[in-house]
């Protein structure tokens, strides 16, 4: 490793310190930045390349130690919700920064979120407005369904630590199912976190948003059926399952909340009547316990078959161009011309993201896809690489601190094409609803998902309450969906109000800066910050780190 220079140290202690005191603004100028590896958090380094040869080109690499067992991969979405919405890139690292996570097979730990960088593509012709394309596992929890068969199952990470990058799947419905062991019945999962369209059966998940929104879609459901589950809705292979116990049965009623540790059920049609004549049977009941299934396998006709059990993070992706240190030409012109890129690449020993800057004549005016392989076999020793979503969304964000410029890329008006903002069609800002996609203030562009490197900090809870305790509110504060203000709003608590604790395993967790808890205030029960409860503490200085708000 070379000497690092003063310009270099003073670049690691801001990014690590003070990254909330760092802005870039609207300028396409590029803060001092490391030409050697440097700690960005323990377990992870990042680094700048400058390349002069094909061309003038800037690579940002950022590598996870995958020995180091106190990081690890996760996936962010766009304002928390696959049901449509765009954020940028820190927004989203805001989002999860010490949210709690399911690392280690328990809720509680959290994230210090250190890189983030862009995702997939989204919305246009191929999904909603802000809703990625393919598949999405967040945290644990199979999220969004990869379309099959066609070859962007993208890169995953699995709680083993191995890492793959999937290209042809399918579900197998026999393999996709919830059995009711009351009833002794099993109906296939038909879809997951979508909006109704001919499904008959569809999963919801928290990460769909603060309801199933069925109220929204066109005909109610038949029967929506809330399930408390004991781990995320993991992908497992059966006889493997995830364990839950149904905790509410709504009939001809949509827009069910969706707790953090939660499942929604909705079902029309033939199965909808299927299931209605069993409650109405008693053979389906509140309590009865409920078993879900979820397989992917890949298709017969690709050379590797991948154990999809139990992957932690995952998005799709474009082109897998490096194949065990072998590169693949992608049948699409783009791979040829010069452009930003974003890629995730990884080897026996490091998982690296990689984004390069374009449009900025004389500093780095992109890359193509076959030099961009000839760089990560020969500089960084990858043997495996797929593209994300480049051009305009290309972005990469360490420890708050945009650190590529986003401004050429995606405004091209650094002197090379003449200022010309890029709008993809169906693509919209996170609340306007317009075609506005770029925020000047973050110089960032809006974009669907993305995928972060995390410090995984322990689980720390306070003691301050019991079970069925009786507390008080002490201020207006809201009662939420799961433990952290990156949850949404189930209801507004009015001082005095006065509510019961409940029981859960996590109680007291600290997240987002608070410890929280879970309390039944009237017919509403969610998680509400322990500062807003009499008798209630603030953690101590050491967990109050800079929190950016993230309201839903």
């Amino acid at each position: 490793m070379r000497h690092r220079s003063l310009p270099h140290l003073l670049f690691i202690l801001l990014v690590i310190l003070y990254p909330h005191m760092i802005a870039l603004g609207a300028s396409h100028h590029e803060p001092d930045i490391p030409d050697a590896w440097a700690a960005v958090a323990p377990g992870i380094e990042f680094q700048k390349y400058h390349l002069t040869s094909p061309r003038a080109i800037n690579i940002f690499v950022a590598r996870m130690d995958r020995t180091n067992l106190g990081v690890a991969i996760e996936s962010s979405i766009a304002q928390g919700r696959l049901s449509g919405g765009t954020e940028t890139v820190g927004g989203m690292a805001a989002r999860y920064e010490q949210a709690i996570n399911y690392w280690g097979e328990t809720w509680g730990n959290r994230n210090r979120v250190v890189v983030s960088i862009n995702g997939y593509f989204f919305g246009s012709s191929f999904e909603l407005p802000g809703v990625p394309w393919s598949g999405q596992i967040h945290s644990g929890w199979y999220a969004k369904r990869y379309y099959e068969t066609t070859g962007d199952a993208g890169f995953v990470w699995k709680l083993n630590r191995e890492a793959y990058i999937g290209k042809c799947i399918y579900h197998r419905p026999e393999r996709n199912d919830i059995y009711f062991p009351s009833a002794a019945y099993d109906p296939n999962i038909d879809a997951i976190n979508v909006a109704r369209s001919d499904e008959q059966l569809i999963l919801f998940t928290p990460q769909y948003d603060a309801t199933t929104k069925t109220l929204e879609t066109g005909a109610i459901p038949r029967v929506e059926i809330l399930i408390e589950l004991s781990r995320p809705g993991l992908l497992v292979s059966d006889p493997a399952y995830v364990r839950g116990y149904i905790r509410e049965i709504r009939r001809n009623n949509g827009s069910t909340p969706i707790p953090f540790d939660h499942a929604v059920l909705a079902a029309w049609g033939d199965v909808g009547s299927a299931m209605v004549s069993r409650i109405n049977s008693d053979a389906i009941a509140v309590g009865d316990e409920v078993r879900i299934t979820q397989e992917i396998k890949d298709c017969t006709s690709e050379p590797v078959q991948h154990d999809w059990s139990k992957v932690y993070a995952g998005i799709g992706g474009d082109y897998h161009f490096l194949r065990n240190g072998v590169y693949y030409a992608p049948n699409n012109p783009d791979a040829t011309w010069p452009n930003s890129r974003t890629v995730i690449a990884y080897n026996a020993s490091y998982v690296y993201y990689i984004v390069v800057d374009a449009f900025d004549p004389g500093v780095s005016v992109g890359i193509t896809i076959p030099e961009l392989s000839n760089f990560l076999k020969g500089t960084l020793g990858a043997t495996d690489a797929v593209s994300l979503d480049s051009g305009t969304s290309s972005t990469m964000v360490v420890n708050g601190t945009v650190v590529k410029n986003t401004y050429c890329n995606y405004t091209r008006n650094c002197g090379s094409q003449g200022a010309t903002v890029i709008t993809p069609p169906g693509e919209y800002a996170p609340s306007t609803g317009s075609a506005i996609q770029w925020n000047s203030v973050e110089n960032q562009a809006y974009v669907g998902n993305g995928m972060m490197m995390v410090v995984v900090e322990p689980r720390v809870r306070s003691s301050s309450f019991v079970p069925s305790q009786l507390v008080n509110a002490t201020q207006q504060t809201s009662l939420r969906l799961g433990p952290g203000t990156n949850y949404a709003t189930l209801a507004t608590i009015s001082p005095g109000a006065q509510g019961q604790v409940q029981s859960h395993d996590i109680n007291g967790v600290l997240s987002k800066g608070s410890y929280w808890w879970k309390v039944a205030f009237g017919g509403s029960v969610g998680w509400v910050k322990e500062e807003a409860l009499q008798g209630g503490q603030v953690p101590s200085p050491e967990f109050q780190l800079y929190l950016p708000v993230i309201e839903n």
